[in-house]
């Protein structure tokens, strides 16, 4: 609602932006004892244990993001009758991250298109918004990024929600070569970054201390910065709410109890696959959120809570696990099939003792490929468990200091299959060993970020 309207009292034309500059370190190992065909990547780093978006360093200084744009009304010969009821969003991109990279490859854009719509206020309970913008979708993706609680996403957000498109897939490890996934590449040619473009329908309405809100979207399922797209189907986006209203607060940190559920689902295909094969791709969840003063305490508490689960094109990471690696090229691995899926959960806890200080603790768990289709060898799921603890220290209401300490775990809890259709248990027995290896080199990181906003 906030990034699509804009209120009665807002000027006419605002110009804003905010900038993220950031240290961030991870204490993971080197890969190494690797055996077999993995020995090639001995001495490498796991891409989940470096720094994006090149994917090659540990610990950098970088600015995660600069964005800036304008927003408001149309005037002057612009503003009619019709234009009145109208507004406009416009926000780019300027900073070195996944929206001007190619993800697991190099700088393609000195500006990256963020946000561009137009919103009609026309029709009471349906405005109508079109362009490109956020997509219905977890809590922790729909509301703006200068606002989160949060430095970095958890890893089912990151890896399942954010979709990287490629032109060819590889095959999860120890499962059958497959044609239909085209030609394996080991970089994407761009990402959604939790947008689309489309049209939405939404809205809200107050009812006694209820506030409820709705939309629904239509949107070309394709990376957002890519003018073709692989086929003509329309992605499909939903989401609703209801929030009940408590005392205090305002905008993004208005207290209240929420409980939102949301749905998004459509087809991708591979387009060097000749044969023009099409996968199912869905995402959903339901989550709830409090944020106030419980019990007439004197001190503000947050705590959340969210259920999500993906089905079919499972992204899973570049073979080997490593970005542009020496095993297998380092191709992007996706479990494509409707069979396929992972789940996640995430528990959110925040402690407020005034207005400057704010304390922070969420636990995320993410079960990928937990299930898996019959031409995936189920070998390949993975458990990620994270419990990030932090703090932010507001100086204004404009500028705040960020740190986070990701405790991180990754495990492998099934060996690989080598039943009919999979390889014998020569082969398969050294990639288990081999895995156990790589995921034991996953370890903590620290992160600390400082948001200006202008």
């Amino acid at each position: 609602m906030l990034q699509g309207t804009e209120h009665p009292l807002a000027p006419a034309h605002r110009f804003w932006g905010f900038f993220q500059p950031a240290y961030s370190h991870d204490t993971s190992d080197d890969l190494s004892g690797l055996t077999a065909g993995f020995t090639a990547n001995n001495g490498e780093r796991l891409a989940i244990t470096t720094i994006p978006p090149e994917f090659d360093k540990d610990s950098q200084l970088h600015l995660r993001r600069a964005r800036f744009g304008v927003r408001g009304i149309f005037t002057g010969d612009l503003r009619n009758s019709f234009t009145s009821k109208m507004n406009y969003f416009t926000f780019f991109e300027v900073a070195p991250n996944l929206m001007t990279y190619d993800s697991f490859g190099k700088r393609k854009r000195a500006i990256a298109l963020d946000h561009l719509s137009i919103t009609f206020n026309h029709i009471k309970g349906a405005r109508i918004r079109t362009g490109l913008f956020k997509t219905p979708g977890p809590e922790e993706t729909f509301q703006g990024v200068h606002t989160l609680d949060y430095i970095e996403l958890t890893d089912f957000a990151a890896r399942e929600v954010i979709e990287r498109f490629v032109t060819g897939a590889a095959q999860p490890a120890a499962s059958p070569s497959s044609v239909t996934l085209g030609t394996p590449v080991n970089t994407a040619y761009g990402i959604n970054a939790v947008r689309d473009w489309g049209i939405q329908i939404f809205d809200s309405f107050k009812k006694d201390d209820w506030e409820m809100a709705y939309a629904a979207m239509l949107g070309r399922g394709e990376a957002i910065q890519d003018t073709d797209s692989a086929d003509n189907k329309l992605d499909r986006y939903l989401y609703a709410s209801a929030e009940y209203d408590l005392l205090g607060g305002r905008g993004t940190g208005k207290n209240g109890l929420k409980f939102y559920g949301w749905h998004q689902s459509g087809k991708r295909r591979f387009s060097t696959d000749t044969a023009i094969n099409e996968y199912d791709r869905t995402r959903f969840g339901i989550g709830a959120k409090f944020l106030g003063r419980p019990f007439q305490s004197k001190y503000k508490f947050r705590i959340g809570i969210e259920l999500m689960q993906a089905e079919g094109m499972i992204f899973i990471a570049p073979t080997g696990g490593v970005a542009r690696g020496n095993v297998g090229n380092g191709n992007l691995q996706i479990a494509a099939e409707s069979g396929n899926r992972s789940s996640g959960s995430t528990l959110d806890f925040g402690f407020y003792p005034n207005s400057r200080w704010q304390f922070d603790i969420r636990m995320h768990r993410h079960q990928l490929l937990h299930e898996t289709a019959t031409n995936v060898n189920p070998g390949n799921e993975r458990i990620f468990n994270e419990m990030t603890l932090g703090f932010n220290y507001h100086f204004s209401r404009k500028t705040r200091l960020t740190f986070n300490y990701i405790v991180k775990d990754v495990e492998a809890p099934a060996p690989y299959a080598s039943t009919s259709g999979f390889p014998p248990p020569t082969v398969t027995g050294g990639i288990t060993s081999n895995v156990n290896t790589i995921v034991n080199t996953v370890d903590d990181r620290v992160l600390l970020q400082l948001t200006w906003l202008i």
